[in-house]
């Protein structure tokens, strides 16, 4: 028996293909918990669905088993919506009758009101909208990276040369542990480089999400967070922005280390929703998201009239979205001799 939460979320391609393979092959039982819905089709003949208090269990793949919930809630949906209409008119039948010389078929009517098994609508996850400021610029050059060296102890990379023209979406690509990461922070200037250099419009107003899922204080609530770094903002704008990004209510007051990977993933998208930018950098923003997150997020990021540079393992995230992908890999050192 193997047990596997999110295993997908840090793997490149090559990696969850891999583990593809091995899963199909394991003789054994697994049970993976996973918002990647390419990789579960793959690897999954029974598909448990934990929402809203309940469980619900769908035998087949994936695909198969979201065709089954699908029909599932629509009969939940059409049962419903023919019960309230039974409610309605026994209440008005109560409500016209209850006084007069039909008293007593009101009182019993109301009784199998009360004695009946009420059906309840179909639950829903929040969807998540996301919406990055945009704050104008005149440049044509917004990004010029020549001949950068990236590493720590010693180059990671080959020097990296590539432009970022404006409104030019980019993605890196590339296998775990290459460098990519470290080549964003190079070009932020997080990290110093080796050799060459990185150059922003002089009017860039850059957004950065790292994928550390790090805070100063666990223990405060992601209204707290926003609230001590946007001081002058009220706690309603804050709980609205946090409900539009998927954060309930009650989860924006709970201590932000109790908050699942996918919720504190929605909270730093959210802080990056109350400052304009025009060069969004979002590394790895996908991991610990489902799939109508990742979708909403694509759409946010693809409606931002800015530049945006993306890393994802997931490479159908790049599809519709990225003009051009840099392919980190082939610049890999690790191999060889420096």
């Amino acid at each position: 028996m193997i047990l596997l939460d999110e295993p997908t979320n840090y793997l490149d391609v090559a990696h969850i293909a891999w583990l593809v393979d091995y899963l199909n092959d394991f003789e054994g039982a697994a049970m993976i918990i996973s918002h990647d819905y390419d990789f579960l089709d793959q690897v999954t003949n029974c598909i448990i669905n934990v929402a809203f208090g309940k469980i619900n269990k769908y035998r087949g793949s994936f695909k198969a088993a979201m065709r089954q919930r699908a029909e599932r809630e629509e009969a939940q949906r059409r049962e419903y919506e023919k019960q309230q209409v039974q409610i309605e008119k026994t209440e008005k039948f109560i409500s016209k009758f209850k006084a007069g010389s039909r008293s007593k078929q009101a009182k019993s009517r109301e009784k199998q009101l009360a004695r009946m098994d009420r059906v309840d609508p179909p639950s829903s996850n929040i969807r998540a909208q996301f919406n990055f400021p945009y704050e104008d610029t005149g440049s044509q050059n917004a990004l010029v990276v020549d001949q950068l060296s990236v590493g720590y102890n010693r180059p990671l990379l080959k020097p990296v040369t590539f432009s970022v023209n404006t409104g030019e979406k980019v993605g890196f690509e590339g296998f775990n542990g290459v460098g990519k990461s470290t080549l964003i922070k190079t070009i932020l200037g997080i990290i110093d480089a080796k050799g060459g250099a990185a150059h922003f419009s002089p009017s860039a107003k850059v957004s950065y999400f790292s994928q550390d899922l790090e805070w100063d204080n666990n223990q405060q609530t992601p209204m707290q967070i926003i609230q001590e770094k946007y001081d002058q903002l009220q706690q309603r704008a804050i709980r609205t922005k946090l409900a539009k990004c998927g954060l309930d209510a009650a989860n924006a007051m709970k201590p932000i280390g109790q908050l699942s990977g996918g919720e504190q993933t929605k909270v730093k998208l959210a802080m990056m929703e109350f400052e304009p930018a025009n060069f969004l950098i979002l590394d790895e923003p996908t991991n610990h998201l489902d799939e109508e997150t990742k979708e909403a997020l694509k759409d946010a990021i693809n409606a931002f009239p800015g530049n945006a540079i993306v890393v994802s393992h997931e490479m159908s995230f790049y599809e519709g979205l990225a003009d051009k992908i840099l392919n980190v890999e082939k610049l890999s050192l690790k191999n060889q001799s420096v």
